[in-house]
């Protein structure tokens, strides 16, 4: 391997990417998860701030945001969810691109970032591969409903406000279609892992 790579993890709500991000752990990569770099900028006080003047001052309660309510706006049309990203994004990236380069730092080679908003999105030029996680509409709904405790139509909902899947497949390097068993995803994954390690 001649240089660091930089590879993004994404799909859609409910596809299994998260499930893919654990397997990549478990055989010693760094995976970072813009979900979990998200809660940790949510706390920042300049971040809360925006998002009050965004999305209402009611959303912090005793210093901390709300989030099932931040959500529910975030979540209510495609212009919301546009400025939930356009004021987090910022903070996000920074706190990514601050643990990717701390992984290289370590001596890694291959950094994973686990995202659903990626492809299309600022954070895309700092990726150099892309792995598209997929799977059949009716399990994704199924897995969404009982991940999140949500209605069906919520479900819905959810997916038709996110990047198309036919967006996130046309920039793929990797698809991973994940309707089997765990074992056959990280089949597809170990597969992955032997490719980029040949870069």
């Amino acid at each position: 391997m001649n240089k660091n790579i930089v590879v993004a993890l994404t799909g859609q709500s409910g596809a299994g990417k998260s499930s893919l991000g654990r397997y990549f752990v478990s055989q010693g990569y760094t995976v970072i998860d813009c979900d979990e770099v998200a809660k940790d900028i949510h706390s920042d006080a300049e971040c809360q701030a925006e998002l009050c003047i965004a999305f209402g001052d009611d959303i912090v309660k005793d210093g901390a945001i709300d989030k099932p309510l931040l959500a529910k706006r975030a979540f209510s049309d495609a212009e919301s969810l546009s400025i939930l990203t356009s004021v987090t994004h910022p903070f996000i990236i920074k706190s990514i691109l601050e643990a990717v380069e701390d992984a290289f730092d370590n001596g890694e080679s291959i950094v994973i970032v686990d995202g659903a908003v990626i492809i299309g999105h600022e954070f895309e030029k700092y990726c150099d591969k892309f792995i598209v996680v997929t799977c059949d509409r009716e399990k994704q709904y199924e897995r969404l409903v009982l991940r999140d405790n949500i209605t069906r139509e919520q479900a819905v909902n959810r997916i038709a406000k996110q990047t198309k899947l036919e967006t996130l497949l046309n920039r793929a390097d990797f698809v991973v279609y994940n309707n089997g068993t765990q074992q056959e995803m990280e089949n597809q994954g170990a597969y992955i892992l032997r490719t980029l390690n040949k870069m």
